[in-house]
């Protein structure tokens, strides 16, 4: 079994019952620990799965009450996921193309900045566009990637390697290097997905960003979704296990023993098994005590490690408020709504739910808001850019996984120095405990790290025997 367990002062003596119960508990219903069950299961093992909500998915949320279904986490599934493309067939599940929506055309992509409307070719031309000229012709959100320069990493997985330390720094700090203005770097704060504030970005981070898409168009095919909803997948994955799958069982407190562990959850209860595999993300550790702590690099790194902060509006249109100026509801903007997207999987031009995406800082003007004032910041600021768009949209959900405890963040953003001290001490087994979860992947993000470390958690168990 290798090396043991130490001892824990609350535990209860192990029940011979309850140890047989399960081999192996996993913590978390998401992608990566129901992936963990799956290969751990197939290895002949007894597995029990703990998920603190009442629903299975983790991040992957399909919004099944609201119209077209709108994803709120593991938003898209590409070709080079072949882990995840491979669960979905052997569930029997079906991937459909994303059709491309006449209404997400450069062309027709509405900025509004400074106060501003305009398309992105006048944008290009403004006296007050303060970007370089090599990307004055960019939506600032894809700018950023562009002035960072040539990408150092040779592959997906370099930004692992200790050689690639030296880049784990601050991105304004390097974009200054280069010349660029404040006005400019401000600009480039408002939509970045990979840190509050440029100053809060770390290089190595947005250079790791660029790989995986590099690595990501090896692999030619459509963006997809599973049909339904990409929750389809996990519900399908937790169906598929004969292990339980226990929801509403929030983890208390982790103790380790000579003989295996002991999970104890808020309503009372106590799960005993030989191994532990914990698919949470780290903020979701925090309220966990464990027996004996947990190594002193990860539980740091549970404290402390940098998430990304987003806060979705979804709008219910009840009313195609663009068509007033031939225009779409396609926006970047530097105020308060940031960013939109029509959610056209259809590509009828005719979306029934609209996605406001906001990053980063800004996410905190939202969320200190109730449902009312922010139906009303909502209207205001539409009507600023779009007139016709008065009771033309319902704000029908809010979704920010940052102020969900279970959660913490929508995913890992490594802030400037943590990839070079937390990374590679992730997914490190602590005795009879194992990690997994898309902060511990490797190569390709998101849905697909989560599938993979799932896959190599369950490996180094079955591997001890």
């Amino acid at each position: 079994m290798g090396a043991a367990c130490l001892g824990a002062a609350w535990l209860h003596p192990l029940r011979a019952q309850a140890t047989a119960g399960a081999d192996v508990l996993v913590l978390g219903a998401g992608l990566a620990g129901l992936n963990a069950a799956h290969h751990l299961e197939a290895a002949g093992l007894r597995v029990r799965v703990l998920e603190a909500a009442a629903r299975i998915g983790g991040r992957i949320h399909t919004l099944d009450d609201l119209p077209g279904r709108p994803e709120t986490g593991g938003t898209q599934i590409g070709a080079a996921y072949t882990r995840t493309v491979a669960a979905v067939a052997r569930l029997d599940l079906a991937l459909e193309t994303n059709a491309r929506s006449p209404l997400l055309r450069d062309d027709r992509l509405v900025l509004h900045v400074q106060g501003r409307r305009r398309t992105l070719a006048e944008w290009a031309g403004a006296d007050d566009n303060p970007l370089p000229a090599s990307v004055r012709a960019l939506p600032p959100d894809r700018a950023l990637g562009r002035l960072i320069g040539p990408n150092p990493l040779q592959s997906v997985t370099a930004w692992r390697d200790a050689a690639s330390a030296s880049i784990d720094t601050p991105a304004d700090a390097a974009l200054r290097e280069r010349g660029l203005s404040d006005a400019a770097q401000k600009l480039l704060d408002t939509s970045n997905a990979y840190g509050d504030t440029l100053r809060e970005t770390s290089l190595l981070n947005l250079y790791q960003v660029q790989a995986n898409i590099a690595e990501i168009v090896k692999t030619p095919g459509p963006v997809q979704n599973v049909v339904g909803g990409n929750q389809r997948l996990p519900e399908a994955m937790a169906r598929a296990l004969k292990s339980e799958v226990l929801t509403g069982h929030r983890v208390a407190a982790v103790a380790a023993t000579a003989q295996g562990a002991e999970v104890r959850c808020t309503d009372g209860s106590r799960h005993a098994a030989r191994f532990i595999v914990g698919a949470l993300p780290l903020p979701a550790m925090r309220g966990i005590v464990f027996e004996p702590a947990l190594p002193p690099l990860l539980a740091e790194a549970v404290q402390g490690a940098a998430y990304a902060r987003v806060t979705q509006l979804h709008l219910a249109v009840r009313a195609p408020f663009w068509e007033a100026d031939g225009s779409s509801p396609y926006l970047w903007s530097d105020g308060p709504l940031e960013r939109i997207f029509p959610q056209d999987r259809a590509g009828n031009g005719q979306p029934a739910t609209l996605t406001v995406w906001v990053n980063g800082a800004g996410t905190r003007r939202w969320d200190g808001l109730d449902d009312a004032a922010a139906s009303a910041l909502l209207e205001e600021e539409l009507t600023r850019i779009w007139p016709a768009a008065r009771g033309a949209v319902r704000l029908a959900r809010r979704v920010a996984w940052h102020t969900d405890p279970m959660a913490g963040g929508a995913w890992i953003n490594w802030a400037p120095g943590q990839i070079a001290r937390y990374a590679a001490a992730l997914g490190v087994p602590s005795g009879c405990l194992h990690f997994a979860g898309e902060h511990t992947g490797t190569g390709i993000r998101g849905i697909e790290a989560a599938m993979e470390s799932g896959e190599r958690a369950a490996r180094e168990i079955i591997q001890r025997g």
